[in-house]
């Protein structure tokens, strides 16, 4: 057992083995709901997505709201205007070149416009019910921290770590598990050493990470 799949263990012993389930939701719902959940809080995020989806929830309906109307809809989530862009962008590519339907594969999902590897993954994860590794600051930073991945190891290598060194059926777990750690324990400052479930495993010596 390598390093990786020990210290998921301890995890699911900490949280329980059923407490990252992923509810998977429409793939266009997720898609959007990443666009407008950056640089904001999940709860400004899910309300503007919210008040989104109410007046319009397909990529066509989407497409036929006039612009001022998208920018006070999505309001709530910040930077409202570039947010707008990116879903008007990203929404014409869905319904001109994959006739309305989000895309399934990894590589199609990263051609659209405002669509990164985190973004990517949360799709196929959350949308499509498919193993993936979302690896965003949270996870970046507790990896390298802990001794997952290298400590100069950018997202793409800790994804690539992560996913070789466990099964595919435990890459959602650990995403959840990974990125509650790091919210509960190692925080970016003060992280709570003492009391981390993981300490016995770890290798963090304030390398600035």
């Amino acid at each position: 057992m390598n390093k990786v799949e020990r210290i998921i263990g301890v995890l699911k012993r900490h949280y329980g083995v059923n407490a990252f389930r992923i509810e998977t939701e429409d793939p266009f719902h997720a898609l959007i709901g990443c666009i407008l959940s950056q640089r904001t809080t999940n709860k400004n995020a899910t309300k503007a997505a919210k008040t989104l989806f109410s007046a319009a929830s397909t990529p066509q309906s989407i497409l036929n709201l006039p612009e001022e109307n998208l920018k006070q809809l999505i309001r709530p989530s910040g930077y409202y205007n570039q947010k707008a862009r990116y879903i008007i962008e990203t929404t014409r590519v869905i319904v001109e070149n994959f006739n309305g339907e989000t895309p399934s594969m990894r590589e199609e999902l990263l051609s659209l416009p405002g669509v990164g590897p985190k973004t990517a993954d949360i799709v196929l994860s959350y949308g499509y019910g498919k193993p993936a590794v979302a690896v965003d600051t949270h996870i970046h930073r507790v990896s390298r921290r802990i001794g997952l991945a290298g400590i100069d190891a950018k997202t793409t290598e800790v994804k690539q770590a992560l996913e070789i060194a466990l099964p595919q059926t435990d890459w959602s777990y650990a995403d959840g598990a990974l990125l509650q750690l790091g919210k509960d324990y190692c925080k970016p400052r003060n992280p709570k050493c003492g009391e981390c479930p993981v300490e016995k495993l770890c290798g963090y010596e304030d390398k600035g990470v």
